[in-house]
């Protein structure tokens, strides 16, 4: 299954009393849907279905759900009141218009979302196989504000396929033009057997539009939200489910779902005994909370880890070392829990209490992406290696570790070492280098740098980099204590 860092997605589905046959289908489709990015954004038209489908989502728990319930009558079955709904309650940059009884033949959301990337100012639309026909019909997917420049759907059609021909002509109106994507093909599951007949001069109306924005300024406010994955109301059982498929696991309590929090730790370990406390005490002075996870650690770091805002420890079956699926498991973890951001700390690291500006950092509302510096403490805690790597600036690394809450997420990279160590990157100029230090005491020692050596030449089978340089005696060392401020812009 084709991937994006970030779908950026919202997708809409109005149940329409179709409750069953969106069941019927979405359990096929529902991997597709739990994607980075994507929310799926459910309106009930019949208020009897909401008990079902407020049930139902509870199985779905890492697809991000907002579920609104209509609150006017619908005599017609044109969906298109109901689409305006789902657009106006869409948190993302794009949404994909889709109706509940559409089967997949092909990866609908990925092949549209893909290509609106290098087409700014255009729509995409997929096709449906009908009598073993296929018909431009169905999916349609655009930047939300594109929707809403065109005031959404026209409300006043009855039939359904009019108020979907007129959106269209609204929108070339508006100088967003179509892209066809013949490759995102779907079935449509429902009779479409009565061909419309449509008159003359309401066909002329639909297809030849005057008015750009045909709706009022209040299109696709009736309705009230019943769940929003942001609020996360299933999320102290859920959580707990999925804890208990893994070895082990702690909570502070169960308040902890009820809380929002600013910024959350996440962070892994595997035998780090010596330097779990250290690391705690230095993260909970600048985070919110702390999740763990311990991948089978031989020694004591379980039990040694201990703080007031560790809000979650748990610990998991190691087969054999996998980073990428630790950071994925934290991921999934983080996901119950009502966040703004989250960051990354690898247990052999601290911060340098000189040089934290994460909560100056999260305060920007444009930026969802933070990178820190990391200083390669080495031989002692006064001193630091140069480093002189393509990533390194003033003898400093940096790296990608702090990013906003987007709902479940997960780091995707065939890499198995050295992959970005966050689920997405930023873009469009959504990301901030911070002016946060850490130290790490990976290399601390010649006996630790002889340990990362062997490690890396046994783990890292592609051979994606020479480790020689851990154990040159050529390097040049500097105190941590002529680190500047100005050495971090």
């Amino acid at each position: 299954m084709k991937q994006l860092p970030d779908f950026d997605l919202s997708i809409i589905i109005p149940l329409c009393g179709r409750l069953d046959e969106f069941k019927w289908v979405f359990s096929s489709k529902a991997k597709y849907y739990e994607r980075n990015g994507i929310e799926v954004v459910v309106i009930v038209n019949e208020p009897s279905e909401k008990e079902e489908i407020l049930d139902y989502i509870r199985t779905y728990p890492f697809i991000n759900w907002k579920i609104g319930i209509n609150t006017q009558d619908h005599p017609q079955h044109n969906p298109a009141t109901d689409f305006n709904v789902g657009i106006r309650q869409a948190t993302k940059q794009y949404v994909l218009i889709m109706d509940p009884e559409l089967e997949f033949c092909a990866d609908v959301i990925y092949e549209l979302r893909e290509k609106l990337d290098s087409y700014p100012e255009h729509y995409a639309v997929g096709q449906v196989m009908f009598m073993d026909k296929p018909i431009p019909y169905g999916s349609i997917m655009s930047k939300k504000e594109y929707f809403e420049e065109v005031g959404g759907y026209n409300e006043h059609y009855i039939e359904w396929r009019e108020s979907d021909d007129n959106l269209r002509r609204r929108l070339e109106l508006a100088g967003i033009h179509q892209l066809f994507s013949p490759e995102a093909i779907s079935i449509q599951k429902e009779d479409l057997s009565q061909e419309t007949v449509i008159q003359n001069e309401l066909l002329s109306e639909v297809l030849l539009p005057v008015e750009i924005n045909v709706n009022k300024s209040d299109w696709g406010t009736n309705y009230t939200v019943e769940y929003d994955w942001k609020e996360h109301p299933y999320a102290k059982q859920q959580c707990r489910d999925y804890l208990s498929t893994l070895k082990q696991f702690d909570l502070l309590s169960d308040d902890i779902f009820e809380k929002s929090y600013p910024l959350i730790a996440l962070i892994p370990t595997y035998n780090e005994s010596e330097r779990i406390t250290d690391c705690l005490r230095s993260v909970e002075k600048y985070c919110d909370g702390i999740i763990l996870l311990d991948d089978d650690s031989t020694d004591d770091t379980y039990r040694i880890a201990q703080s007031d805002k560790l809000l979650i420890k748990a610990k998991k079956v190691r087969t054999e070392f996998n980073d990428k699926q630790n950071r994925n498991i934290l991921l999934d973890i983080a996901s119950f829990f009502k966040a703004e951001w989250f960051i990354f700390i690898d247990a052999d690291e601290r911060f340098d209490d000189r040089f934290v500006d994460l909560r100056e950092v999260i305060k920007n509302p444009d930026v969802d992406t933070v990178g820190v510096w990391i200083a390669n403490l080495w031989d002692s805690l006064e001193t630091y290696r140069v480093m002189n790597d393509p990533y390194a600036k003033n003898g400093l690394w940096f790296r990608w570790r702090m990013f906003k809450n987007k709902g479940r997420m997960q780091i995707i990279n065939k890499k198995k070492l050295h992959f970005p160590s966050i689920p997405y990157g930023g873009k469009d100029g959504k990301f901030i280098k911070a002016k946060t230090l850490l130290l790490h005491l990976g290399y601390l020692t010649l006996k630790r740098r002889h340990y990362k050596y062997n490690f890396y030449l046994i783990e890292d089978k592609d051979k994606i980099l020479n480790y020689d340089d851990i154990l040159y005696d050529n390097y040049e060392i500097k105190y941590i204590h002529n680190i500047s401020f100005f050495m971090l812009e």
